[in-house]
């Protein structure tokens, strides 16, 4: 019985250290050139990102380097780059001649002195010379510790999503680092959308007859250039206001006036005639001149031809084609496209916030948001009586002509209050919802993202307030944060893995 407890414990002892051998034989094996470390830095208008093997004193590191235009994100155009590694006093400087791809460059580098220095980066671009400082470099003094403790620095995080320089390169992407900007009171209404009445024109029939389009038919939203021919009021059968009557009236008008002012002009040269009488033919000529040449222009061989008064569109039409209209018979609207009323009707409750409105932005039925200065916008009035019909408050803004603003459509609009409070703020395209929770990307590193919940606020259209979620200082993914949700289904990927080309 003694034996079988003794032959027990021997291999449970062997076990334990099979084991242990194993354990010790795995972790040795992680490799110098297994590892990269990111390290990160950023300019006013370049990103920097370094993959790097652990730095050791003696040990070659290769260094792949991404640099990112902060303007476009996209890689910058550069020729090449020289990189310093210092330490102190001391230092190891290379310079990479040409990039691997555009925005990226490999350089190998072999540190001297051991201890906590910086990388500097410089390179030529838009005909100046830029410098990116990365500090809190370590380089270690010997290759076993640059692996084994450079890896408890790597960025830590068990749902870190992997989106690659190349990929964020290819779409559209930007980062950005989140801060306490003055954001004042919102209030969000629907406006509906009409010209602006400088902007519209009735045009009225000038005599009587039938209405009789020039085409198959004159539609709303029918675009018309000056001059162009609409319609045609006929005016053949009727004896009072007959237009073409009137055409062959002033055509006599016209021949008698000019034949009497011809004659008299002879009869003058001759002395027969006083000046004037001369004068006054001449006169009763000019006259039926002018007449008659605008009814010409008006009046074809059937009936008055109404033409579009400006460039436009056909904005209302109030006739019928078969239609008799008198002389002053609105037959028409047309808009010009200059200039556009936005009117926001606005609840009781809020009146209090009215006066202190003085900006807004403006979000279109396809989700585009728009400053107000971007559409050349003023607010022209906020009333002061309320609207009988609906017991709101209205609030008219004008602004320059957009395709996406439809005369009668509806659109959001956001009127905004002084900025006296400084809230965490973030772009509404930083905001992702799943499932009625809101989600923002924040940046491990240039190619590594960690979703985080946040507590959205007030917004303006374009900018969202974060109540809960954010402390300000991280760097979030501002577009393109749908792409890294995508890549999150596809590559969950281990925090502590490095990133080499």
């Amino acid at each position: 019985m003694k034996i079988h407890y003794i032959i027990g414990y021997l291999l449970m002892a062997f076990i334990l250290s099979a084991c242990s051998n194993s354990s010790k034989s795995t972790h040795d094996t992680h490799s110098h050139d297994d590892m990269t470390i990111p390290y990160t830095g950023y300019s006013e208008s370049v990103e920097i990102f370094v993959d790097a093997q652990p730095l050791a004193v003696g040990a070659n590191s290769q260094l792949i380097v991404h640099i990112t235009d902060l303007k476009s994100f996209k890689p910058v155009d550069i020729q090449d780059v020289t990189i310093s590694l210092v330490i102190g006093a001391k230092g190891v400087r290379v310079k990479s001649e040409s990039p691997v791809q555009q925005g990226i460059f490999k350089v190998v580098i072999q540190p001297t002195t051991a201890g906590a220095g910086q990388l500097r980066f410089e390179f030529n671009k838009d005909g100046a010379v830029h410098q990116v400082l990365i500090p809190d470099v370590k380089v270690y003094s010997n290759e076993h510790d640059a692996v084994h403790l450079a890896e408890e620095d790597l960025p830590s995080s068990p749902n870190a999503i992997a989106f690659t320089k190349e990929q964020s390169w290819k779409v559209e992407f930007e980062t950005r680092q989140v801060q306490r900007i003055p954001f004042g009171a919102v209030i969000k209404v629907p406006a509906k959308v009409s010209a602006s009445p400088i902007n519209q024109r009735i045009v009225v029939a000038k005599s009587s007859g039938v209405i009789q389009f020039t085409s198959d038919i004159i539609s709303i939203g029918q675009k018309l250039n000056k001059g162009e021919w609409a319609l045609t009021i006929a005016g053949q059968g009727l004896t009072e206001n007959n237009s073409v009557l009137r055409l062959q009236e002033a055509k006599v008008e016209y021949e008698t006036a000019k034949s009497d002012y011809d004659r008299d002009r002879r009869l003058y040269e001759k002395k027969i005639v006083s000046e004037r009488s001369l004068l006054e033919s001449k006169a009763r000529y000019e006259k039926a001149s002018t007449q008659w040449n605008n009814l010409q222009s008006a009046i074809g061989t059937t009936g008055e031809k109404v033409q579009a008064p400006g460039k436009g569109f056909v904005h209302a039409v109030h006739v019928q084609n078969g239609e008799f209209v008198s002389a002053g018979t609105p037959l028409f609207t047309m808009v010009e496209n200059k200039r556009m009323l936005l009117t926001a009707m606005v609840r009781l409750s809020k009146v209090a916030e009215l006066s202190a409105i003085n900006d807004a932005t403006i979000e279109t039925n396809g989700g585009k948001v728009y400053k107000l200065q971007d559409l050349n916008g003023r607010i022209v009035s906020v009333a002061q009586s309320i609207n009988e019909e609906a017991y709101l408050l209205p609030v008219t803004i004008e602004v320059d002509y957009n395709q996406e603003l439809l005369s009668s459509g509806f659109v959001n609009v956001y009127l905004k209050s002084d900025e006296t409070n400084e809230e965490l703020v973030v772009p509404e395209t930083a905001l992702v919802e799943i499932q009625g929770l809101f989600f923002v990307y924040v940046q491990l590193t240039p190619e590594l993202f960690e979703r985080q919940q946040v507590k959205p606020g007030k917004s303006d259209g374009r900018n969202c307030v974060i109540q809960a979620g954010l402390t300000g200082g991280e760097r979030i993914v501002t577009k393109g944060a749908t792409l890294v949700k995508l890549a999150a289904v596809s590559n969950t990927v281990d925090a502590h893995a490095g990133h080499v080309h």
